[in-house]
């Protein structure tokens, strides 16, 4: 599975595992249980880990449609923030088009070269909520 969801916090907060191929359908199911009605309301943060990522998989349509899905969740809970950790070139734009697009939003959003980073980054924003 490309990408596999590990909750932490009892639950306030998720790590996508991204490995391999990821395709924008994937994320697509993936963010189906994410968002789901009981899970969205104790949601606090989410890390997107594409750390062991071979090749990443999104069109602009797709990127789109991803920024728009996670708009309308941070329009239902207003706490989300999402980081995503990715050292390739290609992830790292693709994720810096994905945060321009939810930038009017007020979801927060961090991007990151490595995963420790966008952790700490994490514990800052929850902290100073």
């Amino acid at each position: 599975m490309p990408i596999e969801l590990q909750y932490r916090d009892a639950g306030s907060g998720v790590v996508f595992v991204c490995t391999g191929v990821v395709t924008a359908d994937e994320f697509t199911r993936a963010n189906e249980e994410v968002y789901s009605e009981e899970s969205l309301d104790r949601l606090q943060y989410q890390l997107i880990d594409f750390s062991d990522t071979e090749h990443l998989e999104s069109s602009l349509e797709d990127t789109r449609k991803n920024a728009t899905v996670d708009t309308a969740a941070a329009n239902q809970n207003r706490n989300l923030i999402i980081a995503v950790a990715g050292s390739d070139d290609l992830t790292f734009g693709i994720s810096r088009m994905w945060q321009a697009l939810t930038s009017n939003s007020n979801l927060r959003t961090g991007i990151f070269r490595s995963v420790p980073d966008a952790e700490h980054w994490i514990k800052e924003t929850l902290q100073d909520a």
